[in-house]
């Protein structure tokens, strides 16, 4: 659909003003900053913006109905729930957040880990020691809230960097193989009462269907069956006509309609039934820590998955909007928008939420100009639910199974996996072993599993180092490139630990990459080399090309430098940067090497390398009985 022209507005998105400046190293900086945004967004607004704020309200408050009620029975909890979330912390987190587009509520994800944590602590339906479902549902929103905000205050933002592209899309596929699977009982009305399995994740769900059958009898119900089957046609066509319908709320219509004709009851399949009447009471989570204490695993899971949607969506949505604020997305906003808006649904029995990517992408396809789209959806689905509440009473669980269905196989990204096949072997490992871990694990532990996969690949090809080295001398006080810097030398081929043919001096050793605690084993094997080839006197260590050096490399730079001082054969840097000179001489390097063997760069190209060289000739030159011409 058209929108309306955006070319004379001011973005109500804009930044903070110059007087918030001063917060900005502040730990309560996020807080300034959401604050400051939303009276940005109140002062900017503009009739302009309502026609397609309220269009956006509408059309994914008819989405969002469904959906979440799906979405809370398949965390194992009432479909009310799901409703009481899209109202509460859809407000809440909207109302905060600084992405036009951004739309809380429940998640997939969300309602996996939730469920993945029941299944952990071993909840039955009925509750157990830590409380009912509900309550433990919410005390997972709190925690996960609580902890969100530390992230927030805590400044670490830029944390969620670490969590690539393919442990997300592992992840999403793994739990869209769980979806499907853990719907199958409600799509053939299959019952699993008395089955128990000793595996977790996708195995269990399996075994527990294979026990249904060959241990306990069940069978597939008709009625479930032909109702699920429509539902998920109607909504597979809906998709194929227009992005436009409604599909999940047809869906659900058609079953309705279904079970109306054919008389069918609860006798005959299972549906919704009757659900409260009336918006959620304040009812906060009783504050028991220590019994409480087993879920800070799942909540940290939750917490860190959540941080990772809203951010990842935000960002996303924000590049394909052509009207949206130059200002990029700022995370500790948004942190601190899911953060609240997760613990204020946890004092309603709200359930743990996150960014919704169908319903923000829904919300942006609609024409939404504004944040108050978002809030004004959670208005209108809690206007709907006061008024249906009585007739959702009706809706046949297998319809919601078809609706999961579909949103199972949406999430499944099969052209990204190809890509990763005939492009980036590393990363397609790293998106297989997080799907097969969610799995054959609990949700929570494949998510940090994925995580540990990102950071042990990203170090592995981090600790890679590009060294160079020649031995000789050179009189070349003109170049300009590196190559011509070493016109007259030998070039030592890195695997080389044979002593050299000539009876040079002079070893000139450039480094390339990071120089951290990965790389100092490969650091230190090079120097062995230098220190089996006793015809060098003089090493000069180029660091121009290094991106930091960590106190690890700067205990191998000193113990290579002292080994050689011991043989009276010396070590000079060159090419450092004013900054690591500086922490090179507070960590006591500058004293055991001597200050006339550091070189700085500057503006001149190679200025620091050619007086390194000058600076080793000298040495070599003073050297007493060196044994080595040059």
């Amino acid at each position: 659909m058209d929108r309306p022209d955006n070319t004379s507005h001011t973005p109500i998105a804009s930044p903070p003003p110059a007087s918030t400046a001063r917060w900005g190293r502040s730990a309560l900086a996020p807080l300034i900053t959401t604050a400051t945004s939303l009276a940005a967004a109140i002062g900017g607004y503009r009739p302009s913006f309502l026609r397609g704020d309220a269009l956006a309200a509408i059309t994914v408050s008819l989405v969002a109905i469904p959906q979440c009620m799906a979405f809370a029975a398949l965390a194992g909890l009432p479909p009310v729930h799901g409703l009481y979330t899209a109202v509460v912390v859809t407000l809440v987190g909207c109302l905060l957040t600084g992405s036009i587009h951004l739309h809380f509520g429940v998640s997939t994800t969300m309602s996996l880990l939730t469920t993945s944590a029941f299944v952990a602590l071993s909840v039955p339906e009925s509750g157990g020691p830590l409380g009912s479902r509900v309550q433990i549902a919410a005390m997972l929103a709190m925690l996960a809230g609580l902890i969100q905000l530390a992230f927030a205050f805590g400044r670490l933002g830029e944390l969620v960097r670490f969590v690539s592209r393919s442990v997300i899309v592992g992840l999403s596929a793994g739990a869209g193989v769980l979806i499907a699977i853990g719907q199958i009982p409600a799509f053939f009305g299959i019952d699993l009462a008395g089955t128990h399995s000793p595996y977790e994740a996708a195995i269990e769900k399996t075994h527990r269907i294979v026990q249904a059958f060959t241990q306990h009898g069940a069978s597939i119900s008709r009625p479930a069956l032909i109702v699920g089957c429509v539902s998920l046609v109607v909504a597979l066509l809906c998709g194929k006509i227009s992005r436009w319908l409604p599909k999940h709320l047809l869906a659900i219509a058609a079953g309705v309609l279904t079970v109306y004709l054919a008389g069918w009851t609860s006798d005959d399949l299972k549906l919704v039934g009757t659900l409260p009447t009336g918006l959620p009471e304040f009812s906060p989570p009783p504050l028991n820590w220590h019994a409480y204490r087993p879920l800070l695993g799942p909540a940290f899971a939750i917490a860190l998955v959540g941080m990772i949607e809203v951010c990842g969506i935000s960002k996303s949505l924000a590049a394909q909007d052509p009207h949206a604020p130059a200002k990029p997305i700022d995370p500790g906003q948004e942190f601190v928008a899911i953060g609240i808006a997760n613990v204020a649904g946890s004092c309603f029995s709200c359930m743990p939420s996150s960014g919704s990517y169908s319903r923000s992408a829904l919300n942006q396809e609609s024409g939404a100009r504004s944040r108050f789209a978002g809030v004004a959806s959670a208005i209108i689905t809690a206007a709907l639910f006061l008024l249906a509440a009585p007739a959702a009473s009706a809706i046949p669980m297998a319809s919601i199974a078809a609706i999961l269905f579909v949103i199972a196989a949406g999430l499944i990204n099969v052209d990204y996996i190809r890509r990763l096949v005939h492009s980036n072997r590393a990363d397609l490992w790293v998106c297989l072993a997080t799907f097969f871990a969610t799995l054959v694990v609990a949700l929570e532990v494949a998510v940090f599993a994925g995580i540990f996969l990102t950071l042990a690949l990203y170090l592995r090809r981090a600790r890679h180092l590009y060294i160079t080295q020649w031995v000789g001398e050179s009189n070349n006080t003109h170049a300009t490139e590196g190559q011509s810097l070493m016109a007259g030398w030998q070039e030592r081929p890195l695997p080389s630990t044979a002593p050299c043919t000539t009876q040079h001096a002079v070893s000139f050793l450039q480094i390339e990459g990071n120089l951290f605690f990965a790389s100092a084993d490969d650091l230190q094997d090079r120097f062995l080399r230098v220190l089996a080839q006793k015809e060098v006197r003089v090493l000069i260590l180029r660091l121009k090309r290094t991106h930091m050096v960590d106190a690890t490399i700067m205990h191998v730079i000193e113990s290579f430098a002292l080994r050689m001082a011991a043989d009276n054969r010396h070590l000079i840097l060159c090419g450092l940067r004013p900054r690591m000179r500086e922490r090179m001489a507070a960590f006591g390097l500058e004293k055991t090497l001597g200050a006339d063997n550091f070189f700085v760069s500057n503006s001149k190209p190679f200025s620091a390398a050619k007086a390194a060289i000058h600076r080793a000739q000298t040495l070599v030159h003073a050297a007493p009985s060196s044994g080595v011409s040059v």
